[in-house]
């Protein structure tokens, strides 16, 4: 029996597999700020779930994985892979970025867990690489490389990268500085779309689950306006991101923050997207929304 589980910034869902099948039944949420630990959480899931032992643990973190330990980005959690072995008593422990797991779910996603919102089905002789963007509480990203052996996705850690220099100049021309958004995940993010919206309003009320709320209503058209430049300024960002990967395969949002985006403005983005490109024509870009929750826990079924 494998136990997967996925930590995201805000919230966890654990579940229980076999064979790369996850239970469905099995599957249970669980937010973080009610616990004070990740094991805490998973010694919770056990005890109302768990009737035999775990052979194995595949754990998603948002946040960096290295030498076998992982640590949330945005909440106080760390772990390491030998202390979840020996406390829960399994044969094998694997840690992952949530992204990363994301990734290696990819490949088996349904068309009901992954909407397409831009370009057409992926072309038959595709170069099987794609690339997952999550764009929730942090940011980063996931590259996916289908082989004959099966999926490979290495490590990133690209929401702490600089931005583009093209949204940096997008932001100038909506009057903002870009020196208040240093970092990808300083835009590109929950509290990257609060500070966008309230700089863009000059309004201090506003935050970025509001606008989306509101969008389109005219008594708070200026509202509305901030999430369409905020498309834009996505759109481009998947542009650069799709120079840099070249994912014929399809890029693939999750994230609340870019599945709303995309959802509610999505043509300033497609806008942009289509633009003309030297190195990749419009059409080679599809463009996904992954819209299961439990799709990082799949990842770790597949892993």
């Amino acid at each position: 029996m494998r136990l997967v589980a996925d930590f995201g910034g805000t919230n966890a869902r654990v579940g229980l597999c076999e064979n790369g099948v996850v239970k469905s039944s099995s599957i249970q949420r669980f937010s973080n700020a009610e616990w004070d630990s990740l094991e805490d959480v998973l010694a919770a899931y056990c005890e109302r779930h768990l009737t035999g032992t775990i052979d194995e643990m595949v754990v998603a973190v948002a946040g960096p994985v290295q030498a076998g330990k992982a640590a949330l980005t945005n909440r106080n959690w760390s772990i390491a892979d030998s202390e979840l072995a020996q406390k829960f008593g399994c044969k094998r422990v694997v840690l992952l970025n949530d992204l990363t797991a994301l990734g290696y779910a990819v490949p088996v996603l349904s068309a009901d867990q992954a909407m397409q919102i831009y370009g057409k089905l992926v072309p038959h002789r595709s170069n099987g690489q794609a690339l997952v963007v999550g764009i929730g509480t942090g940011f980063n990203i996931s590259q996916v490389i289908k082989t004959d052996q099966g999926a490979i996705c290495p490590t990133a850690e690209a929401g702490h990268v600089s931005l583009p220099q093209s949204v940096a100049n997008e932001l100038k021309t909506f009057g903002l500085e870009p020196a208040h958004f240093p970092t990808v995940e300083t835009l590109f993010s929950g509290r990257g779309l609060t500070t966008f919206c309230q700089q863009f309003t000059g309004s201090d009320r506003v935050t970025g689950k509001a606008a989306i709320a509101s969008y389109g209503e005219q008594p708070r058209s200026k509202w509305t306006k901030a999430i369409d430049s905020y498309a834009l300024l996505l759109g481009l960002f998947l542009r650069e991101l799709s120079l840099s990967y070249m994912p014929s395969h399809g890029i693939f949002l999750a994230g609340s923050v870019s599945q709303a985006v995309a959802k509610c403005s999505p043509h300033p983005m497609m806008k942009v997207l289509r633009a003309p490109c030297q190195f990749r024509s419009p059409n080679d870009l599809s463009v996904f929304a992954i819209n299961d929750d439990s799709a990082a826990l799949l990842g770790c079924a597949h892993y």
